[in-house]
C-alpha cells in the first residue's frame, strides 16, 4: 500500500513538472530576449549621453582657454604680465586646470611656474599655428608633473595673425573620474579609445595609456573589428569575447574629438536577472502538487486503502464472517470494485470449506509416506555430505597450488622487469639471484655474477670493508639497521651510486638465510644535486663565488678566530659604456678576463667573489694591513701588464680596501669601509677612464674599417674649407674638425658582417647600421673632449627633407655643422673607391649633389661647396704651373 501511494504521488508530480516546465522554458527564452533588447537600448542611450557629456566638459574647458587667449594682455607679449595673469587664473580655476602656459610663434613656452622650454615639436602647437584654431590634444606625458595630461591650446592673435598660443593642461585623472561616474554602476564599465586604438580611459589602471586594442593578439577578432569601428566614428552595440568573458559593448564618438567612448556590460548580467525564475517555477510546482496530492488522497488513495485492508482481512480470516465495507468516494469505479470484492469473498468461503474436508484426509496419507521418505533422505544426506567434504578439500588444494605458482611467476616477472637493481645474497655473501637491470647497468654477464661474492663483484674496493662489516652485523643481529647508499662497480671500472633497501630472508627454522636487496640508480640525481649546490654558491659567468656565498661568509667570519679580516672591493670602470656600445657579450668577456686576472693575484685560502654586475670582493682571513696592501699592489701590477700586452682595449679597476681589528670583528663595517674607498677612487678615475675607452674604440674602428682609410683626414680638409668659406668662428671650425674625425665612432658597435658587406644592406641590416649614430652619441657623452659634438654625431645623418635618421629633423632644424658634414661626407664617399663600385669623377659627384639638394642636402650650401672645391682645384693647378 505504501508503494502504491508513492507511485501515485510521483506520477502526479512528474506530470505537473513537465507541464509547468514547458511553460517556464518558453517564458525563460521570451524574458531573456526582452532583457537583452532593453539592455542594448539602455547602454546605447547611456553611451551617447556619456560621450556627449565628455565632449561638453572638454568644450567648456576649451571655451575658458579661448577666453583667456583672447585677453588683450596676450597681445602685449609681455612675459612678466602674462606670468602674473596665468597664476591669478590658475588660483581661480585650479579645480579645472593643472597648469597654464604661453608660447610664442617659435614654440618657446613659459609655464605659470616660471619654467621655460620649447614645444615646437608638439603636434598641437603645429596644428594651432598652422590652422589658427583651438586644439584639444590627445593625452600627453608631462615630465614636469610626471602624469598624463590633456592639453587645450588656443591661438593668440594680433592683427588677425597668429603670434603664439595660450594653453592649459587638464589632469587625465579628472577625465577618468568623470567617465567612471558615467558607467553603468555595478553591472559594467566605461572606457575611451583615441584615434590610434590606444586606451585613454579604462577601468583597469594598467591599461591606461599602454593598452592598444589593435595590437594585441590575445583579443578576439570581433573585438578588434569593434575597435576599428569606434576609431572610424561609428555608433553601435556589439557582443564581444574578452579575456574575462562575453560582454555587450556599446560605443559612440565623443563630439568634437577623434575619440570614442565605450560601455561594457557582462553578458551574464541578463542571466542574473533570470536567476529567480527557476525558484518561482519550483515553488508553483510544489504548491499545485500539494493540492493535487490532497485531492487524490481523499478521493482515490483513502478508498483504495480501505479496500486493500478489506482484502487483507479476508485473506487472514477466510473462515470467518465477512463484514460489509462502505466506501465513500466520488469515484464510481472504486465503489463498484468494492462490491465485486465482497461478492467474490462470499463465494470463496463456500469453496474453501469443501477443500478443508478433503485436505484433512490427504494430510494423514502424506504424513505416513513422509516418515518413510525421511529415513531414506537421512541416509542419502550423510553420504552426500562426506562426498562434498572430500571434493571441497581437493578443490582447495588445487586452488592453493595454482595461486602459489601464479604468485611465484608474478614475483619473478616483477623482479626481472622492474627498472630497479634487484638481487638476493645468501648468508655467505654470494649472489643467488639478480635481475637483467643490474646486468645492463654494470655491463656484466649473468655467469659473471650469479654464484660469485657480491662484495668482490659489485662493491668498489674503498667501500668493501665497510659494506662487509655491515653485512656481518645484520646477520648477527637479525635486524636491518639502516637503508644506505653504496656505489656499485661497473665492468669498465666506473661507479654508479645506488640507494639500497634491504630485507632479511629466513628459512623454515627461523634462521637468517640471506638478504633480498632492491636498489635505485641515483647517479644522475646525485650529480645534478652536486651541480645545483655548486651553482647556488658560484657565479655562472666568472665561476667565482657569488653574492649569496659572500653574505654567508660574512656571517661566518664574525668571530675573532679569523681576525684580523681584510677585504678588497674592486669595480670595473666603464663597463656600462662597453655594454651600451659594444654589446653585453663584449662586457661579459671583459668581466671574465677581470675575474681570471684577480683570482691569480690571491692565495688559496683567500676568497674571491663577484658581488654585483661589475663589482668584485676579496676576503682575506687572518691578514694584516700590509698583506692586504700587497694584494692590492699585485692587482694593479696585473692590470698594467694586461694593458701593456693588450693595447686594443684597456682595462681599468677602481679599488678600495679595509682591515678589521683583532677584537669584536664587524665584517659588515669592514665591507662598507672598503666599498666607500672604492667609490672614492672611482670618482677620481671616471673621466680619464672613459676618455681612454673612447680612444681605444677609435683605434679599434680604424683597425677594422679599411674602407675609410684616410677618409677622416680628407673629410677634415673638406669641412674646414667650406666652414672658412662661410666665415664660421674658430670654435665652430674646431668642432667641425672633431666631428669629421669622430662622426662614425659609433660603427665600433656594428657587427663586421654588416660593416663590411660588399652588397646592398637589407632592411634589417640597414636598421642595425642606423644605430651607429645613437651609439656614437652615447660614446661622445662619456668622453669630456667629445661632449661638444655629441649632439652633432647623433644628427649627422638627418636629411634636408626630414627623411633622414634617427630624429627625422628637416631643413634648418638640422644643425649647420651636420649639414656641412653631410655634403662633404657624401662627396668624399662618391669620389673614393669601394669594393662594390669604382669612384666617380668630380663632375659626376657634383651632379649627384645638385640632384639631391633640397632632398638630402641644404640647397644653399651645395653651390657654395662646389665652388669651394673648384677654387681649391684651380689653386692646386696654378701651384703646379708655378
Amino acid at each position: 500500500m505504501k508503494q502504491f501511494k508513492i507511485h501515485i504521488t510521483a506520477l502526479m508530480i512528474l506530470a505537473l513538472t513537465f507541464g509547468l516546465g514547458g511553460l517556464a522554458f518558453l517564458a525563460f527564452f521570451q524574458t531573456r530576449e526582452l532583457l537583452i533588447t532593453n539592455l542594448e537600448a539602455h547602454i546605447s542611450s547611456l553611451t551617447l549621453s556619456s560621450s556627449s557629456e565628455v565632449g561638453l566638459w572638454l568644450d567648456a574647458h576649451k571655451t575658458s582657454v579661448e577666453i583667456m587667449a583672447n585677453t588683450p594682455l596676450m597681445e602685449t607679449e609681455d612675459t612678466d604680465l602674462i606670468l602674473s595673469y596665468m597664476n591669478e587664473e590658475l588660483q581661480q580655476r585650479k579645480s579645472s586646470f593643472q597648469e597654464f602656459f604661453y608660447a610664442d610663434s617659435e614654440g618657446n613656452y613659459l609655464l605659470n611656474s616660471g619654467q621655460k622650454g620649447s614645444i615646437s615639436k608638439r603636434e598641437y602647437f603645429q596644428e594651432v599655428m598652422a590652422a589658427g584654431v583651438s586644439v584639444i590634444s590627445d593625452p600627453l606625458f608631462s615630465y614636469g608633473t610626471g602624469k598624463y595630461s590633456i592639453v587645450i591650446a588656443a591661438p593668440v592673435k594680433k592683427d588677425n595673425k597668429v603670434v603664439g598660443l595660450f594653453g592649459g593642461s587638464i589632469d587625465l585623472s579628472d577625465l577618468i573620474h568623470l567617465v567612471s561616474t558615467k558607467g553603468v554602476g555595478e553591472i559594467g564599465n566605461a572606457f575611451i579609445v583615441q584615434r590610434d586604438g590606444l586606451m585613454i580611459i579604462h577601468p583597469k589602471e594598467d591599461y591606461i595609456m599602454s593598452y592598444n586594442g589593435l595590437m594585441h593578439n590575445r583579443d578576439s577578432s570581433d573585438y578588434i573589428e569593434t575597435i576599428k569601428k569606434m576609431i572610424s566614428g561609428e555608433t553601435g552595440v556589439t557582443r564581444n569575447t574578452f579575456q574575462d568573458g562575453d560582454k555587450y559593448l556599446a560605443y559612440a564618438p565623443v563630439p568634437g574629438l577623434e575619440w570614442s567612448l565605450g560601455v561594457t556590460v557582462p553578458a551574464t548580467y541578463v542571466m542574473n536577472q533570470l536567476y529567480y525564475l527557476p525558484i518561482y517555477f519550483i515553488a508553483i510546482t510544489i504548491f499545485f502538487a500539494l493540492i493535487l496530492v490532497v485531492l487524490v488522497k481523499r478521493w482515490l488513495v483513502v478508498p483504495l486503502t480501505k479496500l486493500a485492508k478489506f482484502t487483507t482481512e479476508l485473506n487472514d480470516n477466510i473462515n470467518e464472517r465477512v463484514d460489509t465495507y462502505q466506501l465513500e468516494s466520488p469515484v464510481i469505479e472504486i465503489n463498484s470494485l468494492a462490491d465485486n470484492f465482497q461478492r467474490m469473498a462470499a463465494a470463496l468461503k463456500d469453496s474453501f470449506r469443501d477443500l478443508e474436508r478433503s485436505k484433512t484426509n490427504l494430510k494423514e496419507e502424506i504424513i505416513r509416506k513422509m516418515m518413510i521418505q525421511e529415513d531414506l533422505e537421512s541416509s542419502y544426506e550423510e553420504l552426500a555430505a562426506v562426498e562434498e567434504e572430500l571434493r571441497a578439500n581437493y578443490e582447495k588444494l588445487q586452488s592453493k597450488e595454482a595461486l602459489l605458482r601464479e604468485s611465484e611467476r608474478r614475483l619473478r616477472s616483477m623482479l626481472e622487469n622492474v627498472k630497479l637493481i634487484t638481487g638476493i645474497i645468501d648468508k655467505d655473501g654470494r649472489i643467488s639471484f639478480c635481475n637483467d637491470f643490474i646486468l645492463g647497468l654494470t655491463g656484466l654477464q649473468r655467469d659473471e655474477v650469479v654464484g660469485h661474492d657480491f662484495f668482490e663483484v659489485f662493491v668498489p674496493p674503498k667501500y668493501r670493508l665497510e659494506a662487509y662489516a655491515w653485512f656481518k652485523e645484520v646477520l648477527n643481529s637479525k635486524k636491518i639497521a639502516v637503508h644506505n647508499i653504496y656505489p656499485v662497480r661497473t665492468k669498465d671500472g666506473n661507479s654508479r651510486f645506488v640507494h639500497w633497501n634491504h630485507t632479511l630472508l629466513f628459512d623454515a627454522e627461523g634462521n637468517v638465510s640471506g638478504i633480498a636487496s632492491i636498489g635505485e640508480d641515483i647517479t644522475e640525481r646525485k650529480q645534478f644535486q652536486e651541480k645545483l649546490v655548486h651553482l647556488s654558491f658560484h657565479d655562472v659567468l666568472t665561476e667565482l663565488y657569488n653574492r649569496t656565498y659572500f653574505e654567508e661568509k660574512m656571517r661566518f667570519l664574525k668571530g675573532d678566530d679569523f681576525a684580523p679580516v681584510g677585504m678588497i672591493v674592486c669595480d670595473v670602470d666603464g663597463l656600462k659604456l662597453v655594454n651600451d656600445t659594444l654589446g653585453h657579450t663584449t662586457g661579459d668577456k671583459l668581466l671574465w678576463l677581470t675575474a681570471g686576472l684577480i683570482k691569480k693575484c690571491f692565495r688559496e685560502e683567500d676568497l674571491v667573489f663577484r658581488i654585483g654586475g661589475d663589482e668584485f670582493a676579496i676576503i682575506l682571513p687572518n691578514s694584516e694591513l700590509t698583506v692586504v696592501e700587497q694584494a692590492c699592489h699585485r692587482i694593479r701590477m696585473a692590470v698594467e701588464r694586461y694593458n701593456s700586452e693588450n693595447e686594443e682595449f684597456p682595462l681599468s679597476l677602481s679599488m678600495g680596501f679595509a682591515v678589521s681589528g683583532r677584537m669584536n670583528v664587524d665584517v659588515g663595517e669592514v665591507f662598507r669601509e672598503a666599498d666607500d674607498g672604492m667609490y672614492r677612487e672611482k670618482l677620481h678615475r671616471s673621466k680619464s677612464t672613459r676618455s681612454a675607452l673612447v680612444q681605444a674604440m677609435m683605434k679599434a674602428l680604424e683597425a677594422r674599417d679599411f674602407i675609410t682609410e684616410g677618409h677622416a683626414d680628407r673629410l677634415q680638409d673638406l669641412v674646414i674649407s667650406l666652414g672658412q668659406a662661410l666665415a664660421l668662428s674658430e670654435r665652430t671650425l674646431s668642432d667641425l674638425r672633431l666631428l669629421a674625425q669622430f662622426h662614425d665612432i659609433g660603427k665600433v658597435g656594428i657587427p663586421d658582417r654588416i660593416l663590411f658587406k660588399p652588397g646592398r644592406l637589407n632592411e634589417e641590416e640597414f636598421k642595425e647600421m642606423q644605430r651607429h649614430s645613437e651609439i656614437g652619441h652615447r660614446i661622445a657623452q662619456s668622453a669630456p673632449d667629445l661632449i661638444p659634438i655629441a649632439d652633432f654625431i647623433l644628427r649627422h645623418h638627418e636629411w634636408w627633407n626630414g627623411q633622414g635618421y634617427p630624429l627625422g629633423l628637416k631643413a634648418d632644424k638640422i644643425p649647420l655643422e651636420c649639414r656641412i658634414l653631410a655634403i662633404a661626407d657624401a662627396y668624399d664617399a662618391m669620389t673614393s673607391n669601394r669594393p662594390y663600385r669604382k669612384a666617380m669623377t668630380q663632375e659626376q659627384a657634383f651632379q649627384e649633389l645638385n640632384k639631391n639638394k633640397g632632398v638630402q642636402f641644404d640647397p644653399q650650401l651645395v653651390p657654395i661647396f662646389i665652388e669651394v672645391i673648384r677654387c681649391d682645384q684651380f689653386a692646386i693647378q696654378m701651384e703646379g704651373f708655378n
